[in-house]
């Protein structure tokens, strides 16, 4: 038997990412890979989505800032792990869509979008939204949310 994930509305992820500057957001990347790779049986664990960026990011920083025979230039390698969190981006809603696609309904993403700055925004608020309307109505719940459920471009799947 498969464990559902739990509904988290776009106003809780923003408010909660912006009171503890972004640190809830890292969780909620993190806690949705564990309950989706729960729930789908496959999948990569939230450990394997956000180490790398994080070591991607902040290791070769971290060796051009405080050690000084690292040369500058090294710190571009943090693009490794903006590219590796692109791809889990990029998996993710696609697995979002699947979900949706399963039921019998139509996938709610635009993955290519993650691709067009601004656009890459938008597809990502959307995941939220709409990976938290999925977990509310296999359990049952309807989830109002006052900043997705006012804007059709962020809630609407027509």
């Amino acid at each position: 038997m498969s464990i559902l994930g739990k509904p988290r509305p776009l106003w809780q992820v923003i408010l909660f990412s912006g009171l503890t500057g972004l640190l809830y957001y890292g969780y909620y990347k993190w806690i949705i890979q564990e309950e989706l790779r729960t729930y789908n049986g496959k999948g990569w664990s939230g450990t394997v989505c956000l180490l790398p960026f994080v070591l991607g990011v902040a290791v070769p920083q971290a060796l051009t800032l405080f050690d000084p025979d690292v040369p500058g230039w090294f710190g571009w390698f943090s693009l490794l792990g903006i590219a590796w969190i692109y791809i889990v981006q990029f998996r993710l809603y696609h697995t979002v869509n699947e979900l949706y696609e399963r039921d019998g309904l139509k996938p709610p993403l635009v993955i290519w979008w993650i691709f067009v700055p601004g656009l890459n925004l938008i597809v990502g608020l959307r995941q939220i939204h709409f990976l938290s309307q999925y977990w509310a109505k296999l359990q049952g719940e309807t989830v109002r949310d006052p900043i997705a459920d006012p804007i059709p471009f962020l809630s609407s799947n027509a």
